[in-house]
């Protein structure tokens, strides 16, 4: 138990290895689910589309295309996205049938090429493009009653958490939970946790120092002149070939957690570009994707208690039954005695 804690800690603070998780949230991909938009609060224009390209691969289906009017830093509009006639969720064996998420978006700077993309799949999740978004989450059962998470029992699988850090793009793709949850890393995951709440990588975790796009082969690959002479220092160097794929055995390296506490959680979904170097350019986009199949996670295992044994020599145990009848038989004859005495 020292060596597997001594690992967790090694990764640091608030990490969790998959194996040691109780998970009784089941979120599963959902195409016959239904998608609404409502409560519109801003100068937003929205429409439904037949496909969507969420990953910059894979078709992920039909979902809603929307944005904020006024091309302006810093606008802000709301609205409400509600799934309906789930079927494939459910939270300790009972199903859940609605969903609903209220966002409230935030434009990072002035951009012709600003949207919103949300899936009518849940599962899919949405991407912002030159937005960030505070979305205040709610589930409910099939009789409107709100789901209400015990703390330690369900589990979002937040993925496809990109660190890009070059001449073309930089950017820290993020999820900070605010409340009604708690975020926890997930070892071997290149994503930690910072000021206890928020999930990224440091490193850049999906080009690699030669610049080729490992987070989805074929995707977006580098030039020479793309790369700063120390690109290797800014970029991890174990990334795995594309993790950042819906079906994908890697996709705990881009991934982190968050434990649901209570029936309403509040989380913000941003990018953080901070610490960019001069030559490049904050890079604005985000898939945002959640799930309950939590990536495993490798070369790690929790130990088992150790397994108390217990061997009955057979030997002794007819002995034992040998002198109990022994001292019955002399109890016996006493009392035959006192008996025929006291006569």
């Amino acid at each position: 138990m020292d060596k597997y804690n001594q690992k967790l800690h090694a990764y640091g603070d608030g990490v969790v290895d998959s194996r040691s998780v109780i998970q009784k949230l089941t979120i599963e991909s959902d195409p016959n689910s239904k998608l609404s938009i409502s409560n519109v609060n801003g100068p937003i224009s929205y429409g439904y589309q037949e496909k969507q390209n969420l990953n910059g691969k894979e078709n992920a289906g039909p979902g809603y295309a929307m944005g904020i009017n006024e091309n302006k830093k810093g606008i802000q509009a709301s609205f409400d996205a509600t799934w309906t006639n789930l079927s494939k969720i459910s939270y300790q064996g009972k199903k859940i049938t609605k969903i609903v998420m209220h966002f409230v978006l935030t434009q990072y700077e002035v951009n012709d090429s600003r949207y919103v993309l949300i899936s009518q799949n849940f599962y899919n999740g949405f991407v912002l493009n030159d937005y960030s978004a505070n979305v205040t989450m709610s589930m409910y059962y099939d009789n409107g009653e709100k789901v209400t998470f015990e703390d330690g029992t369900a589990y979002l699988a937040v993925a496809s958490l990109n660190t890009y850090k070059d001449k073309v793009r930089w950017a820290h793709e993020s999820t900070q939970v605010v409340s009604g949850g708690r975020a926890l890393a997930l070892y071997g995951s290149s994503v930690s946790l910072h000021n206890g709440n928020t999930l990224y990588s440091d490193k850049a975790n999906s080009n690699d120092a030669t610049g080729k796009d490992r987070a989805v082969l074929g995707g977006w690959n580098y030039q020479p002149g793309d790369l700063y002479p120390n690109e290797a220092e800014l970029t991890n160097s174990n990334i795995p070939d594309n993790w950042d794929t819906y079906d994908s055995p890697y996709r705990y390296y881009g991934a982190g957690l968050i434990t649901l506490i209570g029936n309403e959680t509040k989380f913000n979904v941003s990018v953080k570009y901070d610490d960019m170097l001069s030559e490049s350019k904050p890079w604005l986009g985000q898939w945002f994707n959640m799930g309950t199949v939590i990536p495993e996670t490798p070369d790690i295992n929790r130990p088992q208690p150790p397994q108390i044994s217990y061997h009955l020599d057979s030997s002794l145990l007819c002995a034992l039954f040998l002198v109990l009848f022994v001292f019955k038989l002399y109890f016996q004859f006493c009392n035959i005695i006192i008996n025929f005495y006291y006569c």
